[in-house]
């Protein structure tokens, strides 16, 4: 009897609402090493955009393993060198906050319960729904 699923990994779904300067990148599905590069793309993307902040929303991401880990660290680094604020959104998914904790970083990276608080972290006040 095989354990083990040799299907490959469910893309994450990344998708972009500019709303007031505010670049929010909403990542669906789940991130692994296979699943990685439509992320990756769009956060270069936000930091070489005309925008005054990055809301990152984990809050639809089911599955996540040290791959995200590494990109939130190296953008966090990249959003601080460029002086703008990222805030990254919840709720987040127990694999999700998983990663944070057993590692250590949950309190090194800009996290937030909800996009509404992830908002306020970044000194944003535009409503994320309205997309331009």
């Amino acid at each position: 009897m095989d354990c083990f699923s040799s299907s490959p990994t469910p893309a994450a779904a990344v998708t972009v609402t500019r709303v007031d300067r505010v670049f929010t990148i909403a990542v669906s599905g789940e991130i692994d090493i296979d699943a990685v590069g439509p992320l990756e793309e769009t956060l270069s993307e936000a930091l070489r955009a005309d925008c005054r902040c990055t809301v990152l929303d984990l809050s639809r991401l089911g599955f996540a393993d040290s791959t995200l880990l590494g990109i939130l660290l190296s953008t966090t680094s990249a959003h601080q060198l460029s002086g703008r604020p990222l805030a990254i959104a919840g709720p987040f998914s127990s694999s999700v906050w998983r990663v944070f904790t057993v590692t250590g970083t949950a309190d090194h990276l800009p996290l937030a319960d909800s996009l509404e608080a992830a908002h306020r972290l970044t000194g944003s006040s535009s409503d994320p729904a309205t997309p331009t």
